[in-house]
């Protein structure tokens, strides 16, 4: 089933000369409970990794739980083709994204917890066809139920603290109250590929660069608590970002729709891996709120 972002009911470029220009596409991933393979694009589904390469432990300390000396296996967050999301840039020579995480954070998400890899997906002729569990688990909210996908490419626009100071101010004059801006007509939210991230519970304070070259950072996957939240474009409207083919579910289906992965980012929440706008092999970070 396909899943349709309703369009905005105003033009906020009409209204915000300058805006226009900042516009930029993210790749809105409509998650839904499946069963994804290898081969497919998926949100805690199994990796197309190759049999031969070692998988990833973090062995960073873990207090809080059993066997805090040992190393534990990572988890995967996303896997995504190049084929099923045109319109995302991938790196020269990689067609696969692949992103894991320890399932053990204590409260931070540093460097040595992530594993991203960009792969020909091609040069992955032999799978790992048995990769290693978790022993150990801080909460169930940082492991996905495996998701099948349904990229879909919206427009979005920074949020608002991105902007320069004189098209913030516009924004504004135009809102009269209501922050539509923020809710509905700038930064969309749910899982997503590329665009920008939504700031509104800590406050951007300065952009995310590479810890390790620092040039800006952009954002390469976001994950979210819901797909959608009761925000609109418009005071009183619907849900911007609820596809338009959710409108009428409730109970059970609604719930699996609007939060399909299980996971709990941050206090219910969004978070982001950003990674280095100048060298996609530097580390990756993570970014919540």
């Amino acid at each position: 089933m396909p899943h349709t972002t309703r369009p905005p009911i105003v033009d906020i470029t009409e209204a915000v000369p300058g805006l226009a220009a900042h516009a930029r596409t993210a790749v809105r991933l409509h998650p839904r409970r499946g069963a994804p393979g290898p081969d497919d694009s998926s949100i805690g589904g199994p990796l197309r990794w190759p049999a031969a390469e070692p998988w990833p432990f973090c062995d960073r300390p873990h207090d809080h739980g059993r066997s805090p000396g040992t190393p534990v296996a990572m988890v995967p967050i996303a896997q995504i083709y190049a084929a099923d999301v045109p319109a995302y840039p991938f790196p020269d020579g990689s067609d696969l994204l692949q992103i894991l995480w320890c399932p053990n954070h204590d409260g931070d998400w540093p460097d040595a917890t992530i594993g991203v890899r960009w792969r020909r997906s091609a040069d992955v002729t032999a799978i790992l066809a048995d990769p290693p569990a978790p022993h150990m688990v801080e909460a169930e909210g940082l492991v996905p139920t495996p998701c099948v996908l349904d990229p879909e490419p919206v427009t979005e626009y920074p949020y608002s603290e991105e902007l320069p100071q004189r098209i913030r101010e516009a924004i504004k004059r135009w809102e009269t109250g209501y922050p539509a801006y923020q809710y509905g007509l700038s930064v969309a939210s749910g899982c997503k590929l590329g665009g920008g991230m939504s700031w509104n519970v800590t406050d951007m304070g300065e952009p995310p660069v590479c810890a390790q070259c620092g040039a800006p950072a952009h954002l390469i996957l976001q994950l979210d608590s819901s797909e959608w939240s009761g925000a609109s474009d418009h005071e009183g409207g619907p849900p911007r970002w609820r596809p338009v083919e959710d409108a009428d579910l409730d109970g059970g289906d609604h719930r699996a729709a609007r939060e399909p992965t299980g996971m709990e980012i941050g206090r219910y929440s969004h978070g982001g891996f950003f990674g280095c706008s100048a060298d996609h092999r530097h580390p990756v970070t993570f970014h919540w709120q």
